[in-house]
């Protein structure tokens, strides 16, 4: 029985130190922590926003409201170390029976399935960026 019991032991510890020490593969450069707290009016944020930002919420109890996106150029210049591909989550909270509407920015394309948030909902959306060539950057919001 001791035998047992310090196999399980080991193999316990293996496992335990070995879910310890597993890293992430996901590589960004966006620093998204906190939310944004929009309340009953209608917001328009900065790249600086949408890269510090991972919720924008809405109370949307009294009217639909809008939420107007920045420019590519924007949105690539507030990232660190952006590239072709990079994905950024971000999440739109309707807290309310209406709904938000996304509003696209410059060269911003907003696919139909994001561009409405419906009432009593949380989206979350994925922003691509397409181009980070200065002057013609370009992003999509799926």
């Amino acid at each position: 029985m001791k035998i047992n019991l310090w196999r399980y032991l080991a193999i316990f510890s293996l496992l335990l130190f070995g879910t310890l020490s597993l890293t992430s593969c996901v590589s960004s450069s966006t620093t998204a922590s906190e939310y944004y707290n929009a309340g009953n009016a209608n917001l328009s944020i900065t790249g600086a926003q949408l890269d510090q930002y991972y919720l924008f919420r809405f109370d949307t109890s009294t009217s639909a409201l809008t939420m107007a996106l920045p420019s590519a150029a924007d949105i690539v210049a507030n990232l660190q170390s952006p590239y072709v591909g990079e994905v950024i989550d971000v999440a739109v909270a309707a807290d309310g029976v209406n709904s938000v509407t996304l509003i696209a920015g410059t060269n911003v394309t907003v696919k139909t399935s994001a561009s409405v948030v419906p009432g009593n909902t949380t989206a979350t959306m994925y922003c691509e960026l397409d181009n980070i060539t200065s002057g013609t950057e370009a992003v999509t919001l799926y």
